[in-house]
């Protein structure tokens, strides 16, 4: 008996974790194929979906078990410590060379060396220093 009570237990428990929640990002079934959505209402343990990049025309209601969390990573803190423009230090080989910040990426910034030789390159924050 004490385990058909774990077991209910565990299955309300896991239900409830997963409920879907209005304006919330998931991933629909559709066809054997996963589609990005977004949750606009829900009645009845059912999910009136409208998919992304689409037209009304295919909003539609789905079970749950059409349904999984589309929940994309967290980008890394925003990189601010440099700017495009900023003048900066960066080694190359084992020598630390002036260098431009030319763009800023996700994690990572874009560099162009003073001597011209040396080119570009993408480097993450802890390879630069400040001039």
């Amino acid at each position: 008996m004490k385990k058909v009570i774990l077991i209910l237990f565990a299955v309300t428990i896991t239900a409830v974790a997963n409920a879907q929640q209005v304006n919330e990002k998931v991933q629909v079934e559709h066809n054997g194929s996963w589609y990005d959505a977004k949750i606009l209402e829900v009645k009845n343990d059912r999910y009136y979906i409208k998919y992304e990049g689409w037209s009304d025309s295919w909003n539609e209601w789905v079970t749950q078990e059409r349904l999984r969390n589309f929940k994309p990573e967290a980008p890394e803190s925003a990189l601010t410590k440099f700017k495009v423009g900023d003048r900066v230090e960066v080694e190359y080989g084992m020598i630390p060379e002036p260098a431009t910040v030319i763009e800023v990426g996700e994690n990572k910034y874009h560099i162009k060396y003073d001597k011209k030789a040396f080119g570009d390159k993408w480097v993450s924050e802890r390879q630069i220093k400040k001039l």
